[in-house]
């Protein structure tokens, strides 16, 4: 089950308050980040609810602001995909079966997709994300790309045209 934003209790100790910071220093970039990956307000609160949960226990380095910033990142990343995964799994539970809209794809092509080509992560890091090989993300990442590039636009779709 996927963690309600309002059900963490966090109370963050004094070098989560320094977690907290950063992420605030960094908000829009690393809210944009999660929602790129998640695409839902509701889960983009349950990953920063779990990632301060996460740091919190994490040793902040304030004499090297690039590593903590990269922590974040990754902890950010990491705890997307977890409440993702959360969500589907919630979704599987509940419905045997799901009509998929035309364009969708399935999580795991999506999520090579976007991390490799939109966030510009490598394919060691992404990866590293998603518990594959690289070889698998660059197959997951052309499969991705092959099927939007398939689906007509949506413009054909509505019957929208220029004038």
């Amino acid at each position: 089950m996927a963690t309600s934003f309002t059900s963490v209790s966090f109370t963050p100790s004094p070098k989560g308050a320094s977690w907290c910071f950063l992420l605030l220093e960094h908000l829009d970039e690393f809210a944009t980040l999660v929602w790129y990956l998640v695409a839902d307000g509701k889960l983009v609160e349950d990953t920063f609810a779990r990632t301060m949960a996460k740091l919190d226990i994490t040793a902040f380095e304030s004499s090297i602001p690039a590593l903590a910033y990269s922590q974040a990142r990754d902890v950010l990343i990491t705890q997307a995909i977890a409440v993702l995964s959360d969500a589907r799994r919630e979704e599987d539970e509940s419905q045997f079966f799901q009509p998929s809209s035309i364009g969708s794809l399935p999580d795991l092509p999506r999520l090579a997709f976007m991390l490799r080509l939109i966030i510009r992560s490598s394919e060691t890091e992404v990866a590293k994300f998603l518990g594959l090989s690289p070889s698998e993300v660059q197959g997951l990442v052309t499969y991705a790309i092959d099927r939007l590039s398939i689906v007509p636009p949506i413009s054909a779709l509505t019957g929208c045209h220029d004038a």
